[in-house]
């Protein structure tokens, strides 16, 4: 009996306990204000009328923040930007080096400027002379830089080629690089825009300028390399495109400077160098440009130097020959000295100095179809170019030259004489695709 009332007592506590608990989890729902107070009595259409149009709560969804990747892959580039070109010469040149008969492949490669703001380019060049062998007698890169592009600034980076910014001469110019065209370094672009009071607007049109920096950590050939700073340049030019009475024309202001005098009477005199270009385009046709420069500011009246150009284009076409382009291009000193060894002076054996003299250069550019015939002349031996140091006019030993001469605009190679007297030239035949 005992035994039976103690399971009857254990039961009871066990299902208040039950209770208790779904009691906790029973949520009491308070009267609203509406409920609380009674309602009119209404009738049952008014009853239905307003059930259908109250509207009934809706639960917002709670606003989450939008997650962001740690993570973001490279972008896929588009095959509309990517541009491969391919060019073939075969060459024959009679120069300071004597005759020679070569060819030459160039891989052109480019990432043109898109969405990303970047862009990139690198040419590679094989040389083949006339042998039995297969062995390539040289392979080059030309160019190899990276740019990235915004609306107030432009930067590049690697082997960079400035011969086009700097001057817009085809084979003289460059004063300011003493001819090179190529160069390894930075280059940093920003684009000015101004305007200015002008009576007749028709007339005179002023699109942005740009304020362009270099720097080049040698400008020396690999044997003679150093990136201690000490044969480093520096550059700044400010280029003004315009129109005046529909005559498009570019203006360049050049000037910089090196960390060490290596040359007198060079852009490399461990002080200021210095250029000013110009170029006029009429009937679209045809272009007048010129440059003036002082290599040196500490010996102005002995290094000056200036050289101008023409450049015909579109000339005739009759059957299936056209002819391209007609450039002629004159330099002139502006200064004479026997001790400047750019211009053929010699201050080490004064009986072999020589004063610089007028030279120029003729380019015939042809076509038959699509096959390129080039023709190139000049007496020039590379006054104001590196190419004109040697074993005997300075203090430099010479196994190498430290820098090569005026360049031919397309093919670029170089083509000197030895002689003021002498007539170097150079015939080309290539295609590209």
């Amino acid at each position: 009996m005992k035994k039976n009332i103690f399971i009857l007592t254990i039961l009871a506590l066990f299902l208040s306990s039950l209770g208790l608990a779904f009691a906790q989890q029973t949520p009491t729902v308070s009267p609203s204000p509406e409920t609380a107070t009674p309602a009119k009595k209404k009738n049952k259409k008014h009853q239905t009328e307003e059930v259908a149009t109250t509207p009934s709560p809706t639960l917002s969804p709670s606003e989450t923040p939008e997650s962001k990747p740690r993570w973001v892959p490279p972008p896929v580039l588009d095959d509309s930007a990517k541009l491969i070109r391919y060019q073939i010469n075969a060459l024959y040149a009679n120069d300071i080096n004597g005759s020679n008969l070569y060819s030459t492949v160039d891989l052109l490669l480019r990432r043109r400027l898109d969405k990303y703001n970047v862009s990139a380019e690198g040419d590679i060049r094989f040389t083949k002379d006339v042998s039995t062998s297969y062995d390539a007698g040289q392979i080059q890169v030309r160019t190899a830089d990276v740019s990235y592009s915004e609306v107030w600034l432009t930067g590049a980076l690697g082997r960079l080629n400035v011969g086009d910014t700097l001057s817009p001469m085809h084979f003289f110019g460059n004063y300011a690089t003493m001819g090179i065209r190529r160069l390894d370094g930075i280059q940093l672009t920003l684009p000015i825009a101004f305007s200015f009071g002008v009576v007749d607007y028709d007339k005179v049109q002023a699109p942005p300028t740009g304020l362009t920096l270099f720097y080049f950590p040698s400008v020396f050939s690999s044997q003679y390399l150093n990136l201690d700073t000490s044969q480093s340049l520096f550059l700044g030019q400010l280029r003004f495109s315009s129109k005046a009475f529909d005559v498009p024309f570019v203006l360049r202001f050049n000037l910089g400077g090196s960390s060490t005098d290596f040359f007198k009477y060079s852009s490399f005199n461990g002080g200021l160098t210095g250029s000013a270009a110009a170029e006029f385009t009429i009937e679209k046709n045809y272009t007048f440009y010129t440059e003036a420069a002082i290599p040196d500011f500490s010996n102005l009246t002995n290094s000056s130097v200036i050289a101008f150009g023409l450049n015909a284009q579109h000339l005739i076409t009759f059957g299936p020959i056209s002819v391209d382009n007609l450039i002629a291009e004159m330099q002139v000193p502006l200064g004479y000295s026997l001790d400047n060894t750019f211009t053929g002076g010699n201050p080490f054996i004064p009986s072999t100095s020589v004063y610089g003299q007028k030279t120029f250069m003729l380019e015939l550019k042809t076509r038959l179809k699509a096959i390129n015939i080039n023709l190139y002349a000049t007496n020039t031996p590379g006054d104001y170019t590196l190419a004109r140091l040697n074993a005997s006019n300075s203090t430099y030993p010479k196994n190498v030259p430290f820098g090569l001469g005026n360049e031919l605009e397309g093919i670029g190679v170089p083509l000197l004489t030895n002689s003021y007297s002498n007539i170097s030239y150079m015939a080309t035949v290539g295609v590209e695709w």
